[in-house]
């Protein structure tokens, strides 16, 4: 069991972890408990706070107490989660703000340990869009161990689709064309250019709404009102995004891989393969609205398109209400696919188009002519009761009834 003793110091060390994000001659150093000498670890992270931080510092032995001192305050961090006591959540939270990845993700286990809970949701939904996918991983995870509704939502909510230390960058919507509501806040995990998908939260939902009605040139529409307005467009655009996917496949496959010994050019053939099949799996997941998550969306088409045969919605936005994050959120969607990818797919949806619109005119018919047949039925039994009737009070007179 870990003393009190012990516990206050490494709190003390694990609070020193938000210093790595600030000048050196700001920082104060962690120190021991009165009266006892700083241990060699404390002495380590000073000397790394003091000598190390400066953007200036050029000395090799930097990288080195670097990372030791990194791994000290991990431990320091590990050991705070390990001892389960919420007192320590608010002192690990500033770690966030450290600029060190390594550290971000040792926080986010430590309060893992901890155990978060439905009221936490508000402060640690942020930390999960951290522009380091290894660090989203962790949050994820960490918020995964919590228990509650609302925490068990947003763990639904946060599925992180990449990995490494490298941070991401947003990407630019001005060369993309795209107009960003004001105040708004990019989604790392949500966003990929390459799918033509980019996610952001809104300030507040009526001045999003309200900004992007100024944009539009169709709608506002319900989701599923405009998913079934232009179906044959989204059918044709699957189907030109199938076939790439599937000649990028059947090229890749008969590419000879690089020699294995060569481990970073074999490994980078590799994640190109599998990329090639997540990323159809990742444009399903951005294209999905469940209601638990995102409330009752409305489109607005921002740009339609004649290509071929068909005028198609090439770039739209996406407005909801986010449940787990409890905020409004929107994504844009835009057109991948080549216009002479577009133009082949065309070729089959527009003869099932057209059979499906025989068929409609045939059932049309079908039923004007059972309504026809049911009126003329209904006319022939009328009359056929007024005979009827007619004959029974003429022979009611005769028999002098």
């Amino acid at each position: 069991m870990t003393s009190m003793s012990s516990i206050q110091w490494v709190c003390t060390a694990a609070c020193a972890c938000i210093l790595l994000s600030f000048s050196p001659s700001h920082a104060p150093a962690a120190q021991p408990a009165a009266g006892a000498a700083p241990s060699p670890k404390t002495v380590l992270v000073k000397k790394y706070l003091d000598d190390c931080r400066a953007q200036s510092s050029k000395e090799a032995s930097c990288d080195k107490l670097r990372k030791d001192a990194i791994d000290i305050l991990t431990d320091d961090l590990h050991t705070l989660g390990s001892s389960a006591d919420r007192v320590y959540f608010l002192s690990i939270l500033p770690v966030f703000k450290s600029d060190a990845p390594e550290l971000r993700i040792a926080a986010a286990d430590a309060i893992g340990m901890i155990g978060p809970q439905d009221g936490d949701v508000d402060v640690l939904a942020p930390l999960a869009n951290d522009p380091v996918p290894d660090v989203r991983q962790a949050v994820s995870q960490m918020i995964g161990r919590g228990k509650g509704t609302a925490l068990s939502l947003l763990k639904q909510r946060l599925i992180s689709m990449r990995t490494g230390r490298v941070p991401d960058r947003p990407a630019d919507p001005t060369k993309l064309g795209l107009p960003v509501a004001p105040n708004s806040l990019y989604l790392f995990d949500w966003s990929d250019e390459s799918l033509g998908r980019l996610s952001y939260l809104a300030k507040n939902m009526n001045e999003a709404a309200s900004f992007f009605k100024g944009k539009a040139k169709k709608g506002p529409f319900p989701l599923e009102e405009f998913k079934d307005k232009y179906r044959f467009q989204f059918q044709d655009e699957e189907e030109a995004m199938r076939s790439a996917q599937e000649a990028e496949a059947k090229q890749m496959e008969q590419s000879k891989p690089p020699d294995p010994t060569n481990v970073q050019a074999y490994t980078e053939f590799m994640q190109k393969i599998a990329s090639v099949g997540a990323r159809q799996g990742g444009r399903l997941l951005l294209d999905s609205y469940q209601p638990n998550l995102f409330g009752s969306p409305t489109v607005y088409v921002l740009e339609e398109r004649q290509i071929g045969q068909r005028s198609y919605p090439t770039r739209y936005v996406v407005l909801y209400q986010e449940q787990a994050l409890r905020k409004p959120g929107y994504r844009f969607s835009w057109m991948t696919a080549t216009d002479d990818a577009i133009k082949t797919a065309q070729v089959a949806s527009l003869a099932e188009e057209k059979q499906e619109l025989a068929n409609k005119a045939e059932n049309e018919a079908q039923k004007k002519k059972a309504a026809e047949l049911e009126a003329l039925t209904k006319k022939k039994d009328a009359a056929e009761k007024k005979q009827f009737k007619k004959g029974q009070d003429d022979l009611e007179k005769a028999l002098g009834f």
